[in-house]
């Protein structure tokens, strides 16, 4: 398998900066996800790693070794496409042989790679089959398998769910996250789907505007951002955002509400105070919010509110089974340790 290393690299297109500066370090085996709203560089950085696109600046490193100038097929990544790319001419069999036979490969040894690799995915009876005559799934196990077979240092997957039904896409994140447990290899995942980032990685790099906002295991992610743009990207639904002005242990919302944080010392002025809807409760002695919106969806029921009578919004996750009114007065609070609070200028986390 392989380690890859990111060291100040970044991508232009003319005039224009995509890729600012990157540095990463992967490690060996390590499922790492790239995650980030469409635009913001994370399938270019990928292309990048794959030699498929060209680097402005800086190095990529495979195993210790500078491949900035190497080809695609000299790096032994194997990348899987949102598209697929199959033949559909060819049959599963020599869809994934034909990489195989175009090496010279031994046919005793391109049968051998193909029958462990459709045993693996569980596609071996699909083997005569042309894409034309396989679900949408299938032909994603037939793309993982081409990758596969070539057995390569390190996987490379770029949106490779995006085509699929929820269902599908919620099978095959539990086929890939089995297949890297089986392989121990190296693994790189793009998506824009945070859902997808949380469930399957080892370690997400959160990306925005072609640089790098924080990195770090899921569950870090989700419980210390550093950022508002993490904050609110990472979690579903999206953290709660509200404006609130600040004294000492305690911060007013819009309304006049006061509620208790945790803050730096001293801290006053202006602020945003960040909760997710999971961590507010009903609390009789709560901050006031008029419903709005009552959205049940089984074990949980999303709560849309407005606080004050002014335009800020806020979302709670109550239990399933509570029964609220629209326009009813919803009384909420929180453990002030469940908080964030950021800076409203930079975004920057505040830290107590």
């Amino acid at each position: 398998m392989a380690t890859i290393e990111l060291s100040g690299v970044r991508k232009a297109y003319g005039a224009t900066p995509v890729i600012h500066g990157v540095d990463l370090a992967i490690r060996d085996g390590e499922f790492v996800v790239f995650v980030g709203p469409s635009g913001c560089g994370k399938s270019t950085l990928l292309r990048m790693i794959a030699g498929l696109e060209d680097i402005t600046g800086g190095e990529i490193r495979i195993d210790g070794r500078v491949v900035n100038a190497e080809p695609p097929a000299q790096r032994g990544l194997a990348m899987v496409f949102q598209s697929y790319a199959l033949y559909p001419h060819m049959s599963v069999r020599q869809n994934l042989s034909f990489g195989l036979e175009n090496l010279r490969m031994p046919r005793a040894e391109i049968e051998r790679r193909v029958a462990d690799a459709a045993r693996m995915l569980q596609i071996d009876v699909l083997l005569e089959r042309k894409p034309r005559q396989l679900s949408g799934g299938q032909r994603q196990r037939v793309a993982i398998g081409r990758a596969i077979v070539r057995e390569p240092r390190a996987f490379l997957f770029d949106e490779p769910l995006s085509n699929l039904d929820a269902k599908l896409r919620q099978d095959m994140r539990l086929e890939i996250k089995r297949l890297h447990q089986r392989l121990g290899a190296t693994m790189i995942y793009v998506t824009h789907d945070q859902v997808e980032a949380m469930t399957m990685a080892d370690r997400i790099v959160v990306l925005n505007g072609g640089r790098i906002e924080q990195v770090g295991p899921p569950r870090a992610l989700y419980r210390d951002p550093a950022t508002r743009f993490v904050a609110g990207f990472i979690g579903a639904p999206p953290m709660n955002m509200i404006p609130v002005a600040m004294a000492t242990g305690q911060a007013t919302l819009p309304g006049g509400a006061i509620v208790a944080v945790a803050t730096p010392a001293g801290a006053a002025g202006s602020a945003v105070l960040g909760i997710r809807p999971e961590h507010l409760v009903r609390d009789p002695s709560g901050f006031a919010a008029t419903v709005e919106l009552v959205e049940p969806l089984g074990a949980d029921t999303l709560v849309s509110a407005r606080l004050g009578g002014g335009e800020t919004m806020v979302t709670a996750r109550l239990p399933g089974d509570a029964e609220i009114p629209i326009g009813a007065t919803l009384r909420l609070g929180f453990d002030p340790h469940d908080a964030v609070l950021l800076d409203p200028e930079t975004g920057a986390r505040l830290r107590a």
